[in-house]
């Protein structure tokens, strides 16, 4: 667990210097807590690597991992750019306090209104997707714009080029949906140049993380991060020599993880590249490259989200009801957790991710039993398979731990049970950034037609 969580001297778990069980009692249950000291944390931890690789580097923090205005507020302070993919996006940025100076606006299939949105406020970047997204920016950007709005071309590599080494990764994105592939960037970099209201400022790219569907090991992560950022300056050096454009930035994305030595993601993995093995493998690589082939000394942007959010947030439910399920011989014990369940954070159920859990009012008890815990939908929604831990008892509050990324960003209300309010703790503090959700919230969304209820 992150420094900030401890064992207090109640035998209970606490976060960045709050009782999880008073804070149940203040804010009831379920509830994610977010700690701020954990998003500091991590987001020095990973801009420090990479400014002692590469000075020029300015971490991002990526807005769809965990959309919540007080996350975004707390990493712009510590100086953090933003990326947007949605309208709404941009809107939750401006509520955490972020300027347009401060956003990068991605996604691959933004509306005119969105575009707009962008334009007219001039953001620092908007990453492109495609060549025809670049021909309506073009459309609507005023050629006799005062300020030209910066572009980044998003770069689709040419996957063929891995299957020698990493053939797995060749296969998962293949004719995938993000980016241009070469020669659409060529095109797009020419309507660009030629476009006086805007600034063709560099590429972008975005490998994720890539323990979804193919083999993962730190070894393979550190390489694929290495290959997308060669593949992508690749197309920086075509720019320059067919155009004499050098770039100023390589937006190379995200897909760092943090990790937990209990186990993390889908297979429970436990190892996990460094920040400085990311450094040396992504602004390590760029630093070379851009030596060996002319390119200046471009601004790196990382796009990070679950490497900044992952760790920071725990979901505390209340255990409720227990059973025994005897079959065929053996047996398994069910408890179950009120009002909460896998689909309130379903990359679980979609991935069969791995989130430890901990019995946060008992934590100095011994695990000595083995329990899967689930919630009350009518389909499977188990939050852990066979998890060792104290008997659970009625009452007990659980803490679901990693649940700062993909969780609440994705959260469903699936039968109908409301969605978890969220707290944010600091040195002590707690207030509320999420309000709890009700039934009534839910029913009020709803409307009948009048000819069904006369």
């Amino acid at each position: 667990m992150p420094a900030a969580f401890r064992t207090n001297d109640a035998g209970h778990l606490e976060i960045d210097g709050r009782d999880v069980v008073s804070l149940a009692e203040e804010f009831g249950a379920p509830l994610w807590v977010i700690s701020e000291s954990t998003l500091r944390d991590n987001y020095r931890r990973l801009r420090d690597a990479f400014h002692r690789v590469y000075p020029a580097t300015e971490v991002l923090y990526a807005t769809k991992a965990n959309p919540q205005p007080a996350i975004i507020a707390a990493l712009l302070d510590e100086g953090a750019m933003v990326d947007a993919v949605t309208l709404g996006h941009l809107k939750l940025i401006l509520r955490g306090g972020g300027t347009p100076d401060r956003i990068v606006f991605n996604g691959n299939s933004k509306t005119e209104e969105e575009l707009r949105f962008a334009l007219d406020r001039q953001v620092a970047v908007i990453n492109v997707d495609s060549l025809e997204e670049l021909q309506q920016i073009a459309e609507l950007q005023p050629r006799t714009a005062p300020v030209p709005q910066p572009l980044c071309l998003r770069i689709a590599v040419d996957n063929t080029r891995l299957m020698a080494e990493d053939p797995e990764l060749a296969k998962s994105d293949w004719l995938g949906k993000f980016g241009m592939d070469p020669a659409d960037a060529m095109a797009a970099t020419e309507i660009a140049l030629s476009h006086p209201g805007l600034a063709l400022a560099g590429l972008h790219n975005h490998l994720g993380f890539s323990a979804y569907g193919t083999p993962y090991s730190p070894r393979l992560d550190v390489l694929r991060h290495e290959r997308c950022v060669e593949q992508t300056l690749d197309v920086a050096r075509s720019i320059r020599e067919e155009h004499g454009h050098r770039l100023a930035i390589l937006n190379m994305g995200g897909g760092y993880r943090v990790g937990n030595p209990s186990g993390y993601g889908p297979g429970a993995l436990t190892e996990f590249p460094t920040a400085d093995d990311y450094a040396m493998a992504v602004a390590g690589t760029a630093k070379e490259l851009c030596v060996e082939w002319d390119l200046g000394t471009p601004r790196l942007i990382l796009e990070a989200g679950g490497y900044l959010v992952t760790d920071a947030v725990a979901l505390v439910a209340r255990v409720g009801v227990k059973k025994t399920r005897r079959a065929g011989g053996e047996e398994r014990e069910w408890a179950s957790i009120e009002n909460t369940s896998g689909y309130h954070f379903v990359r679980r159920l979609m991935f069969r991710f791995h989130h430890e859990v901990v019995v946060a009012n008992r934590m100095n008890d011994a695990a000595d039993t083995r329990v899967s815990i689930s919630g009350p939908i009518c389909a499977d929604d188990d939050v852990a398979d066979e998890a060792l831990l104290p008997e659970l008892r009625r009452g007990d509050l659980i803490a679901i731990l990693d649940n700062g990324s993909y969780c609440e960003a994705v959260t469903s209300d699936y039968c109908a049970v409301p969605i978890p309010p969220a707290v944010m703790v600091s040195e002590g503090r707690a207030a509320l950034t999420r309000r709890r959700e009700t039934a009534d919230d839910i029913v009020a969304r709803f409307d009948v037609p009048e000819w069904l209820t006369a």
